[in-house]
């Protein structure tokens, strides 16, 4: 019980430490100039960010939705698939005709 009171007594505030007219330590009012610049640089910093933001929003499509196109005919389908060079024939029977099979001496390994 008597730590309790002790604690109270250590805690509350000393006599030299506030003005009682006020209630305010000795302290109040007496911010450091960097804490001001610190702000001022957050707000600058804040300014910047939101213009960047704004530009990169002005770049965003207003649906990600694909473009709609008309339906295309048989004939049209056959003409617009692409072909892929890179893809690998899975047999030697789509080698295309001016391609042999490949030799001993060109396989990897």
């Amino acid at each position: 019980m008597s730590t309790v009171i002790a604690s109270i007594l250590l805690a509350a505030p000393q006599p030299g430490d506030y003005d009682p007219s006020t209630g305010k330590g000795a302290e109040w009012g007496k911010a450091a100039p960097i804490g001001l610049l610190v702000i001022l640089l957050l707000g600058v910093a804040f300014v910047f960010l939101v213009r960047s933001f704004t530009r990169q929003l002005k770049k965003v499509p207003d649906s990600f939705d694909p473009p709609e196109q008309a339906p295309a005919g048989p004939d049209e389908t056959a003409a617009k698939v692409p072909v892929d060079a890179a893809r690998v024939p899975a047999t030697p029977d789509e080698l295309p005709s001016d391609v042999g099979p490949a030799t001993d001496d060109e396989r990897p390994g």
